[in-house]
C-alpha cells in the first residue's frame, strides 16, 4: 500500500467530468442513476453522508460510501456497508484502473473516485452509492457519475481561489452537480442565491426538497447529549451540536424519500460514527476532543457546541491550512472566556507558524511545528475541570488521532 500511496501523492493532472466519463466508459462502469446520491456543500457533507449511510444499512440496504479526507488510513474513504475497503482490494483495483487508463495520468482524487466506483459497481451488490464531492461541484471528479439525487448541505465561503470570492459564485459551482430532472435535497438556502435556485428550478426541471427543521433538546452535563424529536418521538444523536441536528434532518429527509417505513429505523441515529467531529479520545489519561472544524463557519458551529459543555478553562490545540481565514478562526476561539491557544501546523497544506498574522501570534500561548508537542503542552497545563480541544483542520485531527492511537 505504501508504494501505491507514494505514487498517488505525485499525481496532480486534473480532468473535466466529461473526460472522467470517458474513463468510466473504458472501465465499463455505468451506475443506474437512481442508485447514486451525490452530496456537496460547504459544511456538513460528511456528517450528512455518514448519517444517511447508517440509516440505509439499518433498513437492510447495501450501501457504498466514498468520502474525503481520511483521518488515519486511505481505506477509510471507500466503505461498503460501513466497512473500509481492504488493502488487498484497494491494491488490486488500483492496478486495474492504472493499466486501463494509463493514457490519462489521473490525479490523486480521480484515482480514488474511480477505484471506489469500480469497487461498488463490479464487486459489491449496492442498493445505493453515496459519493461526497471533494471540492466544489461542477468540476469535481465525482460529478462524472450519473445520479438522480443531488444533495446540498449548508453553504458558506470556502476555497475562494478556486470557487470564487463570494457566496453566489460558490453556490453556482455547487449547483453544478444538479442534472436535468434531478431530485435535490437541501438545507435552507441564503436569500442572496434565491435567483440561482429559481433558475435551476426552471432550466433543469429539478424537484427541490428542503429538510424540515427538527426540534431538539440538550441534556447539559460535563459532556452534553443531543436529542431530536421526529413525529413525537425522541431520538438520541451520537453527533453533537446544532449543525449536527441540521445534518441529521437532511439525512432523514433523504431517507424518508428512499425508505417508506423510515421511522422503524431512526433509533440508529445514536450509532452514527463520523470521526473527528467532537470525537472524544484519551491521551495520557486525559479526555481530548477532536473537532476538525476547518473554516470560520465550522468554528462557529464548534462554539455553539461548547456552550453546552461545563469547564473552567479551555485549551485549543489548533493548526490551520494555508487557504483558510486563520485570523477569523482564531478570533472566534479566543473570544471564549478562559481560552488558551496552542498553535501548531497541519500535516498537509499547512499555514506555517511564521506566516500567521501578528494578531494570531499575539493571541497564542504556545507554538510548535510539532502537533504532539503542542498537545503535550496543553495536557500538561490543563486542570482537572478543563477542556482540551484539537481543531482547525481535519488533517490535524486525523494526525493527532493516529498518533494517540499508537501511543495508547
Amino acid at each position: 500500500m505504501q508504494e501505491i500511496l507514494s505514487f498517488l501523492e505525485k499525481q496532480n493532472k486534473y480532468h473535466t467530468p466529461d473526460e472522467l466519463k470517458e474513463c468510466l466508459e473504458i472501465l465499463g462502469i455505468k451506475f443506474p442513476p437512481q442508485k447514486v446520491i451525490l452530496v456537496t456543500g460547504t459544511n456538513g457533507k460528511g456528517s450528512t453522508c455518514a448519517t444517511l449511510q447508517t440509516l440505509l444499512i439499518a433498513a437492510g440496504k447495501n450501501v457504498g460510501f466514498f468520502s474525503s479526507p481520511h483521518m488515519i488510513k486511505i481505506n477509510e474513504r471507500i466503505k461498503y456497508n460501513g466497512i473500509n475497503i481492504s488493502d488487498a482490494d484497494f491494491s488490486r483495483i488500483f492496478e486495474i484502473v492504472r493499466a486501463k487508463l494509463a493514457d490519462f495520468r489521473l490525479s490523486f482524487f480521480e484515482y480514488l473516485t474511480l477505484i471506489a466506483a469500480y469497487y461498488f459497481y463490479f464487486e459489491k451488490q449496492i442498493d445505493f452509492a453515496i459519493f461526497e464531492i471533494g471540492l466544489g461541484g461542477t468540476l469535481d471528479a465525482t460529478n462524472a457519475i450519473d445520479h438522480d439525487i443531488s444533495v446540498i448541505t449548508r453553504l458558506g465561503i470556502e476555497h475562494e481561489d478556486i470557487l470564487g470570492k463570494d457566496l453566489r459564485s460558490i453556490a453556482e459551482n455547487k449547483f453544478g452537480i444538479i442534472r436535468k430532472n434531478n431530485i435535490v435535497f437541501h438545507t435552507e438556502f441564503p436569500e442572496e442565491i434565491s435567483d440561482i435556485y429559481s433558475k435551476c428550478l426552471v432550466e433543469k426541471n429539478a424537484r427541490f426538497f428542503k429538510a424540515q427543521k427538527l426540534d431538539y433538546f440538550v441534556c447539559k452535563n460535563k459532556y452534553p447529549k443531543y436529542f431530536v424529536n421526529i413525529n413525537g418521538q425522541s431520538y438520541k444523536l451520537s453527533l453533537l451540536g446544532k449543525r449536527a441536528v441540521e445534518n441529521t434532518s437532511l439525512a432523514v429527509e433523504i431517507f424518508k424519500y428512499l425508505v417508506p417505513d423510515y421511522e422503524r429505523h431512526l433509533s440508529v441515529l445514536k450509532n452514527v460514527n463520523w470521526p473527528c467531529r467532537m470525537e472524544k479520545i484519551q491521551y495520557k489519561n486525559r479526555d481530548v476532543f477532536l473537532s476538525g472544524d476547518h473554516n470560520p463557519q465550522g468554528i462557529q458551529s464548534l462554539m455553539e457546541i461548547l456552550q453546552n459543555f461545563e469547564f473552567e478553562n479551555i485549551h485549543f490545540v489548533i493548526g490551520i491550512c494555508s487557504d483558510k481565514d486563520s485570523d477569523q478562526m482564531i478570533k472566534i476561539l479566543s473570544s471564549i472566556r478562559n481560552s488558551h491557544i496552542y498553535l501548531t501546523e497541519t500535516p498537509v497544506k499547512t499555514l506555517n507558524i511564521e506566516n500567521y498574522s501578528e494578531f494570531v501570534r499575539s493571541t497564542t500561548e504556545f507554538s510548535s511545528i510539532y502537533p504532539i508537542e503542542a498537545l503535550e503542552k496543553a495536557v500538561a497545563k490543563a486542570l482537572d475541570n478543563d477542556l482540551i480541544v484539537v481543531t482547525g483542520s481535519l488533517y490535524l485531527t486525523g494526525f493527532i488521532k493516529g498518533q494517540c492511537c499508537e501511543t495508547n
